[in-house]
């Protein structure tokens, strides 16, 4: 009897040793098994499942439903704004201080844009406050798609702006131009910057490219560098808006400027075959891919 179960207790022992063998040895089969099933080509349990909670929760929002086709890739990280929640407070109601040289007109419609280009994305926040033809007019460009033509960021100086708005005939229905939005910039070469050195045009800033009064159409520009001579009276300088979020500054940033005031010459621009010259002759010039409204809020 004490024989038996000696053997018996050594057994119970030796297989101890055994169980975490086996239990491995089990779940290598199982996901070989599993692994087999799915076939080749399709993701595993664990990516299928947050990718497909990922596309479901952005179908569930509210705020970035009216993508309407931009790049879903910017969506994926979380240093792109896909609501105005995502705005810093100096963002959404910007004043005086350290980036602005004079409070900007408050209250009113925001409007979060969100585009594309070669050189990055950018998230623009357009307050109908500031200048509200000129926002307006924007936002009618981007709802028609008219950013969806490859728009090239066609002159673009280094420490000064990029113009862009030219697309070929595309833009003919914008070519009519817009009555004048007063200025809300401080106007005089005595305004240029203000006594803690922030000068009247910073970087980000948005407005038209224009000729004289009434003059603004199609054709926009952003600031690549604070600048004290831009707005300071010219009518179609009032800007409209501003670029928001790191991210979009880092896009600026990377625009190439190389071709400097010797990009497409503008009226070449408004031809069939614009696109086509634009590629053969300035390769390295970026472009903008898209534009898509993702969210707007009025006033309460």
């Amino acid at each position: 009897m004490v024989l038996i179960q000696k053997q018996y207790t050594g057994r119970c022992q030796r297989t101890k040793k055994f169980m975490p063998v086996l239990t491995f040895v089990c779940v290598v089969v199982f996901f070989a098994l599993y692994v087999d099933d799915v076939g080749p080509g399709h993701d595993t349990l664990f990516e299928r499942t947050s990718h497909a909670d990922l596309k479901e929760n952005l179908s569930r929002s509210n705020h970035v439903k009216s993508l309407n086709g931009a790049d879903i890739s910017a969506t994926n990280s979380e240093s792109y704004y896909l609501s105005l929640r995502d705005l810093t407070p100096d963002e959404r109601s910007p004043k005086a201080g350290v980036r602005h040289m004079v409070n900007p007109p408050q209250g009113g419609k925001v409007t979060l844009v969100h585009c594309d280009s070669t050189a990055g994305p950018w998230s623009i926040a357009v307050h109908h406050n500031w200048a509200p033809l000129g926002a307006q007019r924007f936002l009618d460009m981007v709802e028609s798609g008219h950013f969806d033509h490859k728009v090239p960021l066609m002159r673009c100086v280094k420490n000064f702006l990029c113009q862009f708005g030219l697309n070929g005939p595309a833009g003919n229905p914008f070519k009519p131009s817009i009555a004048d939005d007063p200025n809300w910039l401080p106007e005089g070469k005595d305004y240029r910057q203000n006594e803690a050195g922030i000068k009247r045009f910073q970087t980000g800033y948005m407005a038209y490219a224009g000729a004289g009064p009434r003059s603004r159409s199609l054709q926009l520009i952003v600031a690549l560098h604070p600048s004290g001579p831009l707005g300071g009276g010219s009518p179609w300088e009032v800007p409209w808006g501003e670029i928001v979020g790191a991210h979009s500054f880092d896009t600026l940033s990377k625009i190439y400027t190389g071709y400097g005031e010797n990009g497409p010459a503008q009226g070449k621009l408004w031809k069939e075959d614009a696109l086509e010259m634009v590629e053969r002759d300035f390769p390295e010039l970026d472009h903008i891919q898209s534009c898509r409204v993702i969210d707007e809020e009025s006033p309460s």
